[in-house]
């Protein structure tokens, strides 16, 4: 597998997956139509090659751009978007779409139907969790051993609490249905990353409430408490304005 994080944060958020010229994407709540037919021009992916493309859940950010989409390949649970029988997204439930095995699992955000996935293609798995307080505990074990991690670090704790925003938003943030601090997601991928995990990207980081270098430094204070080897994976951070791409880059090239 191959990915593309075009944007990511409160702004917008979008993802293409590719592997062995099979595409699939992740959201696509980017404000310019105009920009997000732009990133896929700048893979070199027509946006009639994709006929897949998952929905996280139903805020601004995660759904302004699907309209450059047709309707039928978009896939939703059917409290995020009105969906058919034939596109809905259940938790807990598995998908095949185009060489892709999609596992559906709910998150915990101000969302009705918020879910995350795990997407495997032949013998490479990807966790895509993003906007969720907490993981459920029957969650995580679907989660564990993956070669790609893309996962939410919102927020710096302190830096969250001196932002000035109202009190009503920073407890929504950091609630049960809010998002996941650095440390917090630090503490669920120290449990989850196993010998074959390649790659971690922390993703969703707020623009007030926190940086990469913040994001980052959480990680590996975390990662060497508990004595997680992480010699060998790579650790970057989505960017709300710069293109990130990653996954197995000897193996995959797009339309090469």
């Amino acid at each position: 597998m191959r990915y593309y994080v075009f944007e990511s944060g409160s702004k917008g958020n979008c993802t293409l997956i590719e592997a062995n010229h099979h595409y699939l994407v992740i959201d696509c709540g980017i404000k310019s139509l105009k920009q997000a037919k732009q990133y896929f021009d700048e893979t070199g992916v027509m946006l009639d090659q994709i006929k897949t493309v998952l929905v996280t859940h139903s805020h601004t950010d995660h759904i302004a751009s699907l309209k450059i989409f047709p309707k039928d390949v978009i896939y939703a649970s059917n409290v995020t978007l009105d969906v058919d029988e034939q596109h809905e997204l259940i938790p807990y439930h598995e998908y095949d779409f185009d060489g892709f095995h999609v596992l559906v699992v709910p998150t915990s955000h101000d969302a009705k139907g918020s879910i995350g996935f795990v997407i495997t293609y032949d013998d490479e798995k990807m966790v895509y969790i993003t906007d969720t307080g907490y993981i459920y505990e029957r969650v995580l074990p679907f989660l564990k051993g993956a070669d790609y991690y893309i996962f939410e670090a919102n927020h710096d704790v302190r830096m969250q609490l001196n932002t000035g925003r109202p009190q009503c938003l920073i407890d929504r943030i950091m609630g049960p249905k809010g998002h996941l601090s650095n440390e917090d997601s630090a503490l669920y991928l120290s449990e989850l990353i196993t010998s074959k995990t390649k790659e971690v990207t922390l993703a969703h980081l707020s623009e007030e409430a926190d940086t990469p270098e913040l994001a980052l430094s959480a990680f590996n204070k975390i990662m060497h408490k508990r004595n997680v080897d992480i010699s060998n994976i790579n650790v970057r951070c989505a960017s709300q304005h710069q293109k990130l791409e990653g996954g197995n880059i000897a193996k995959e090239i797009i339309n090469g």
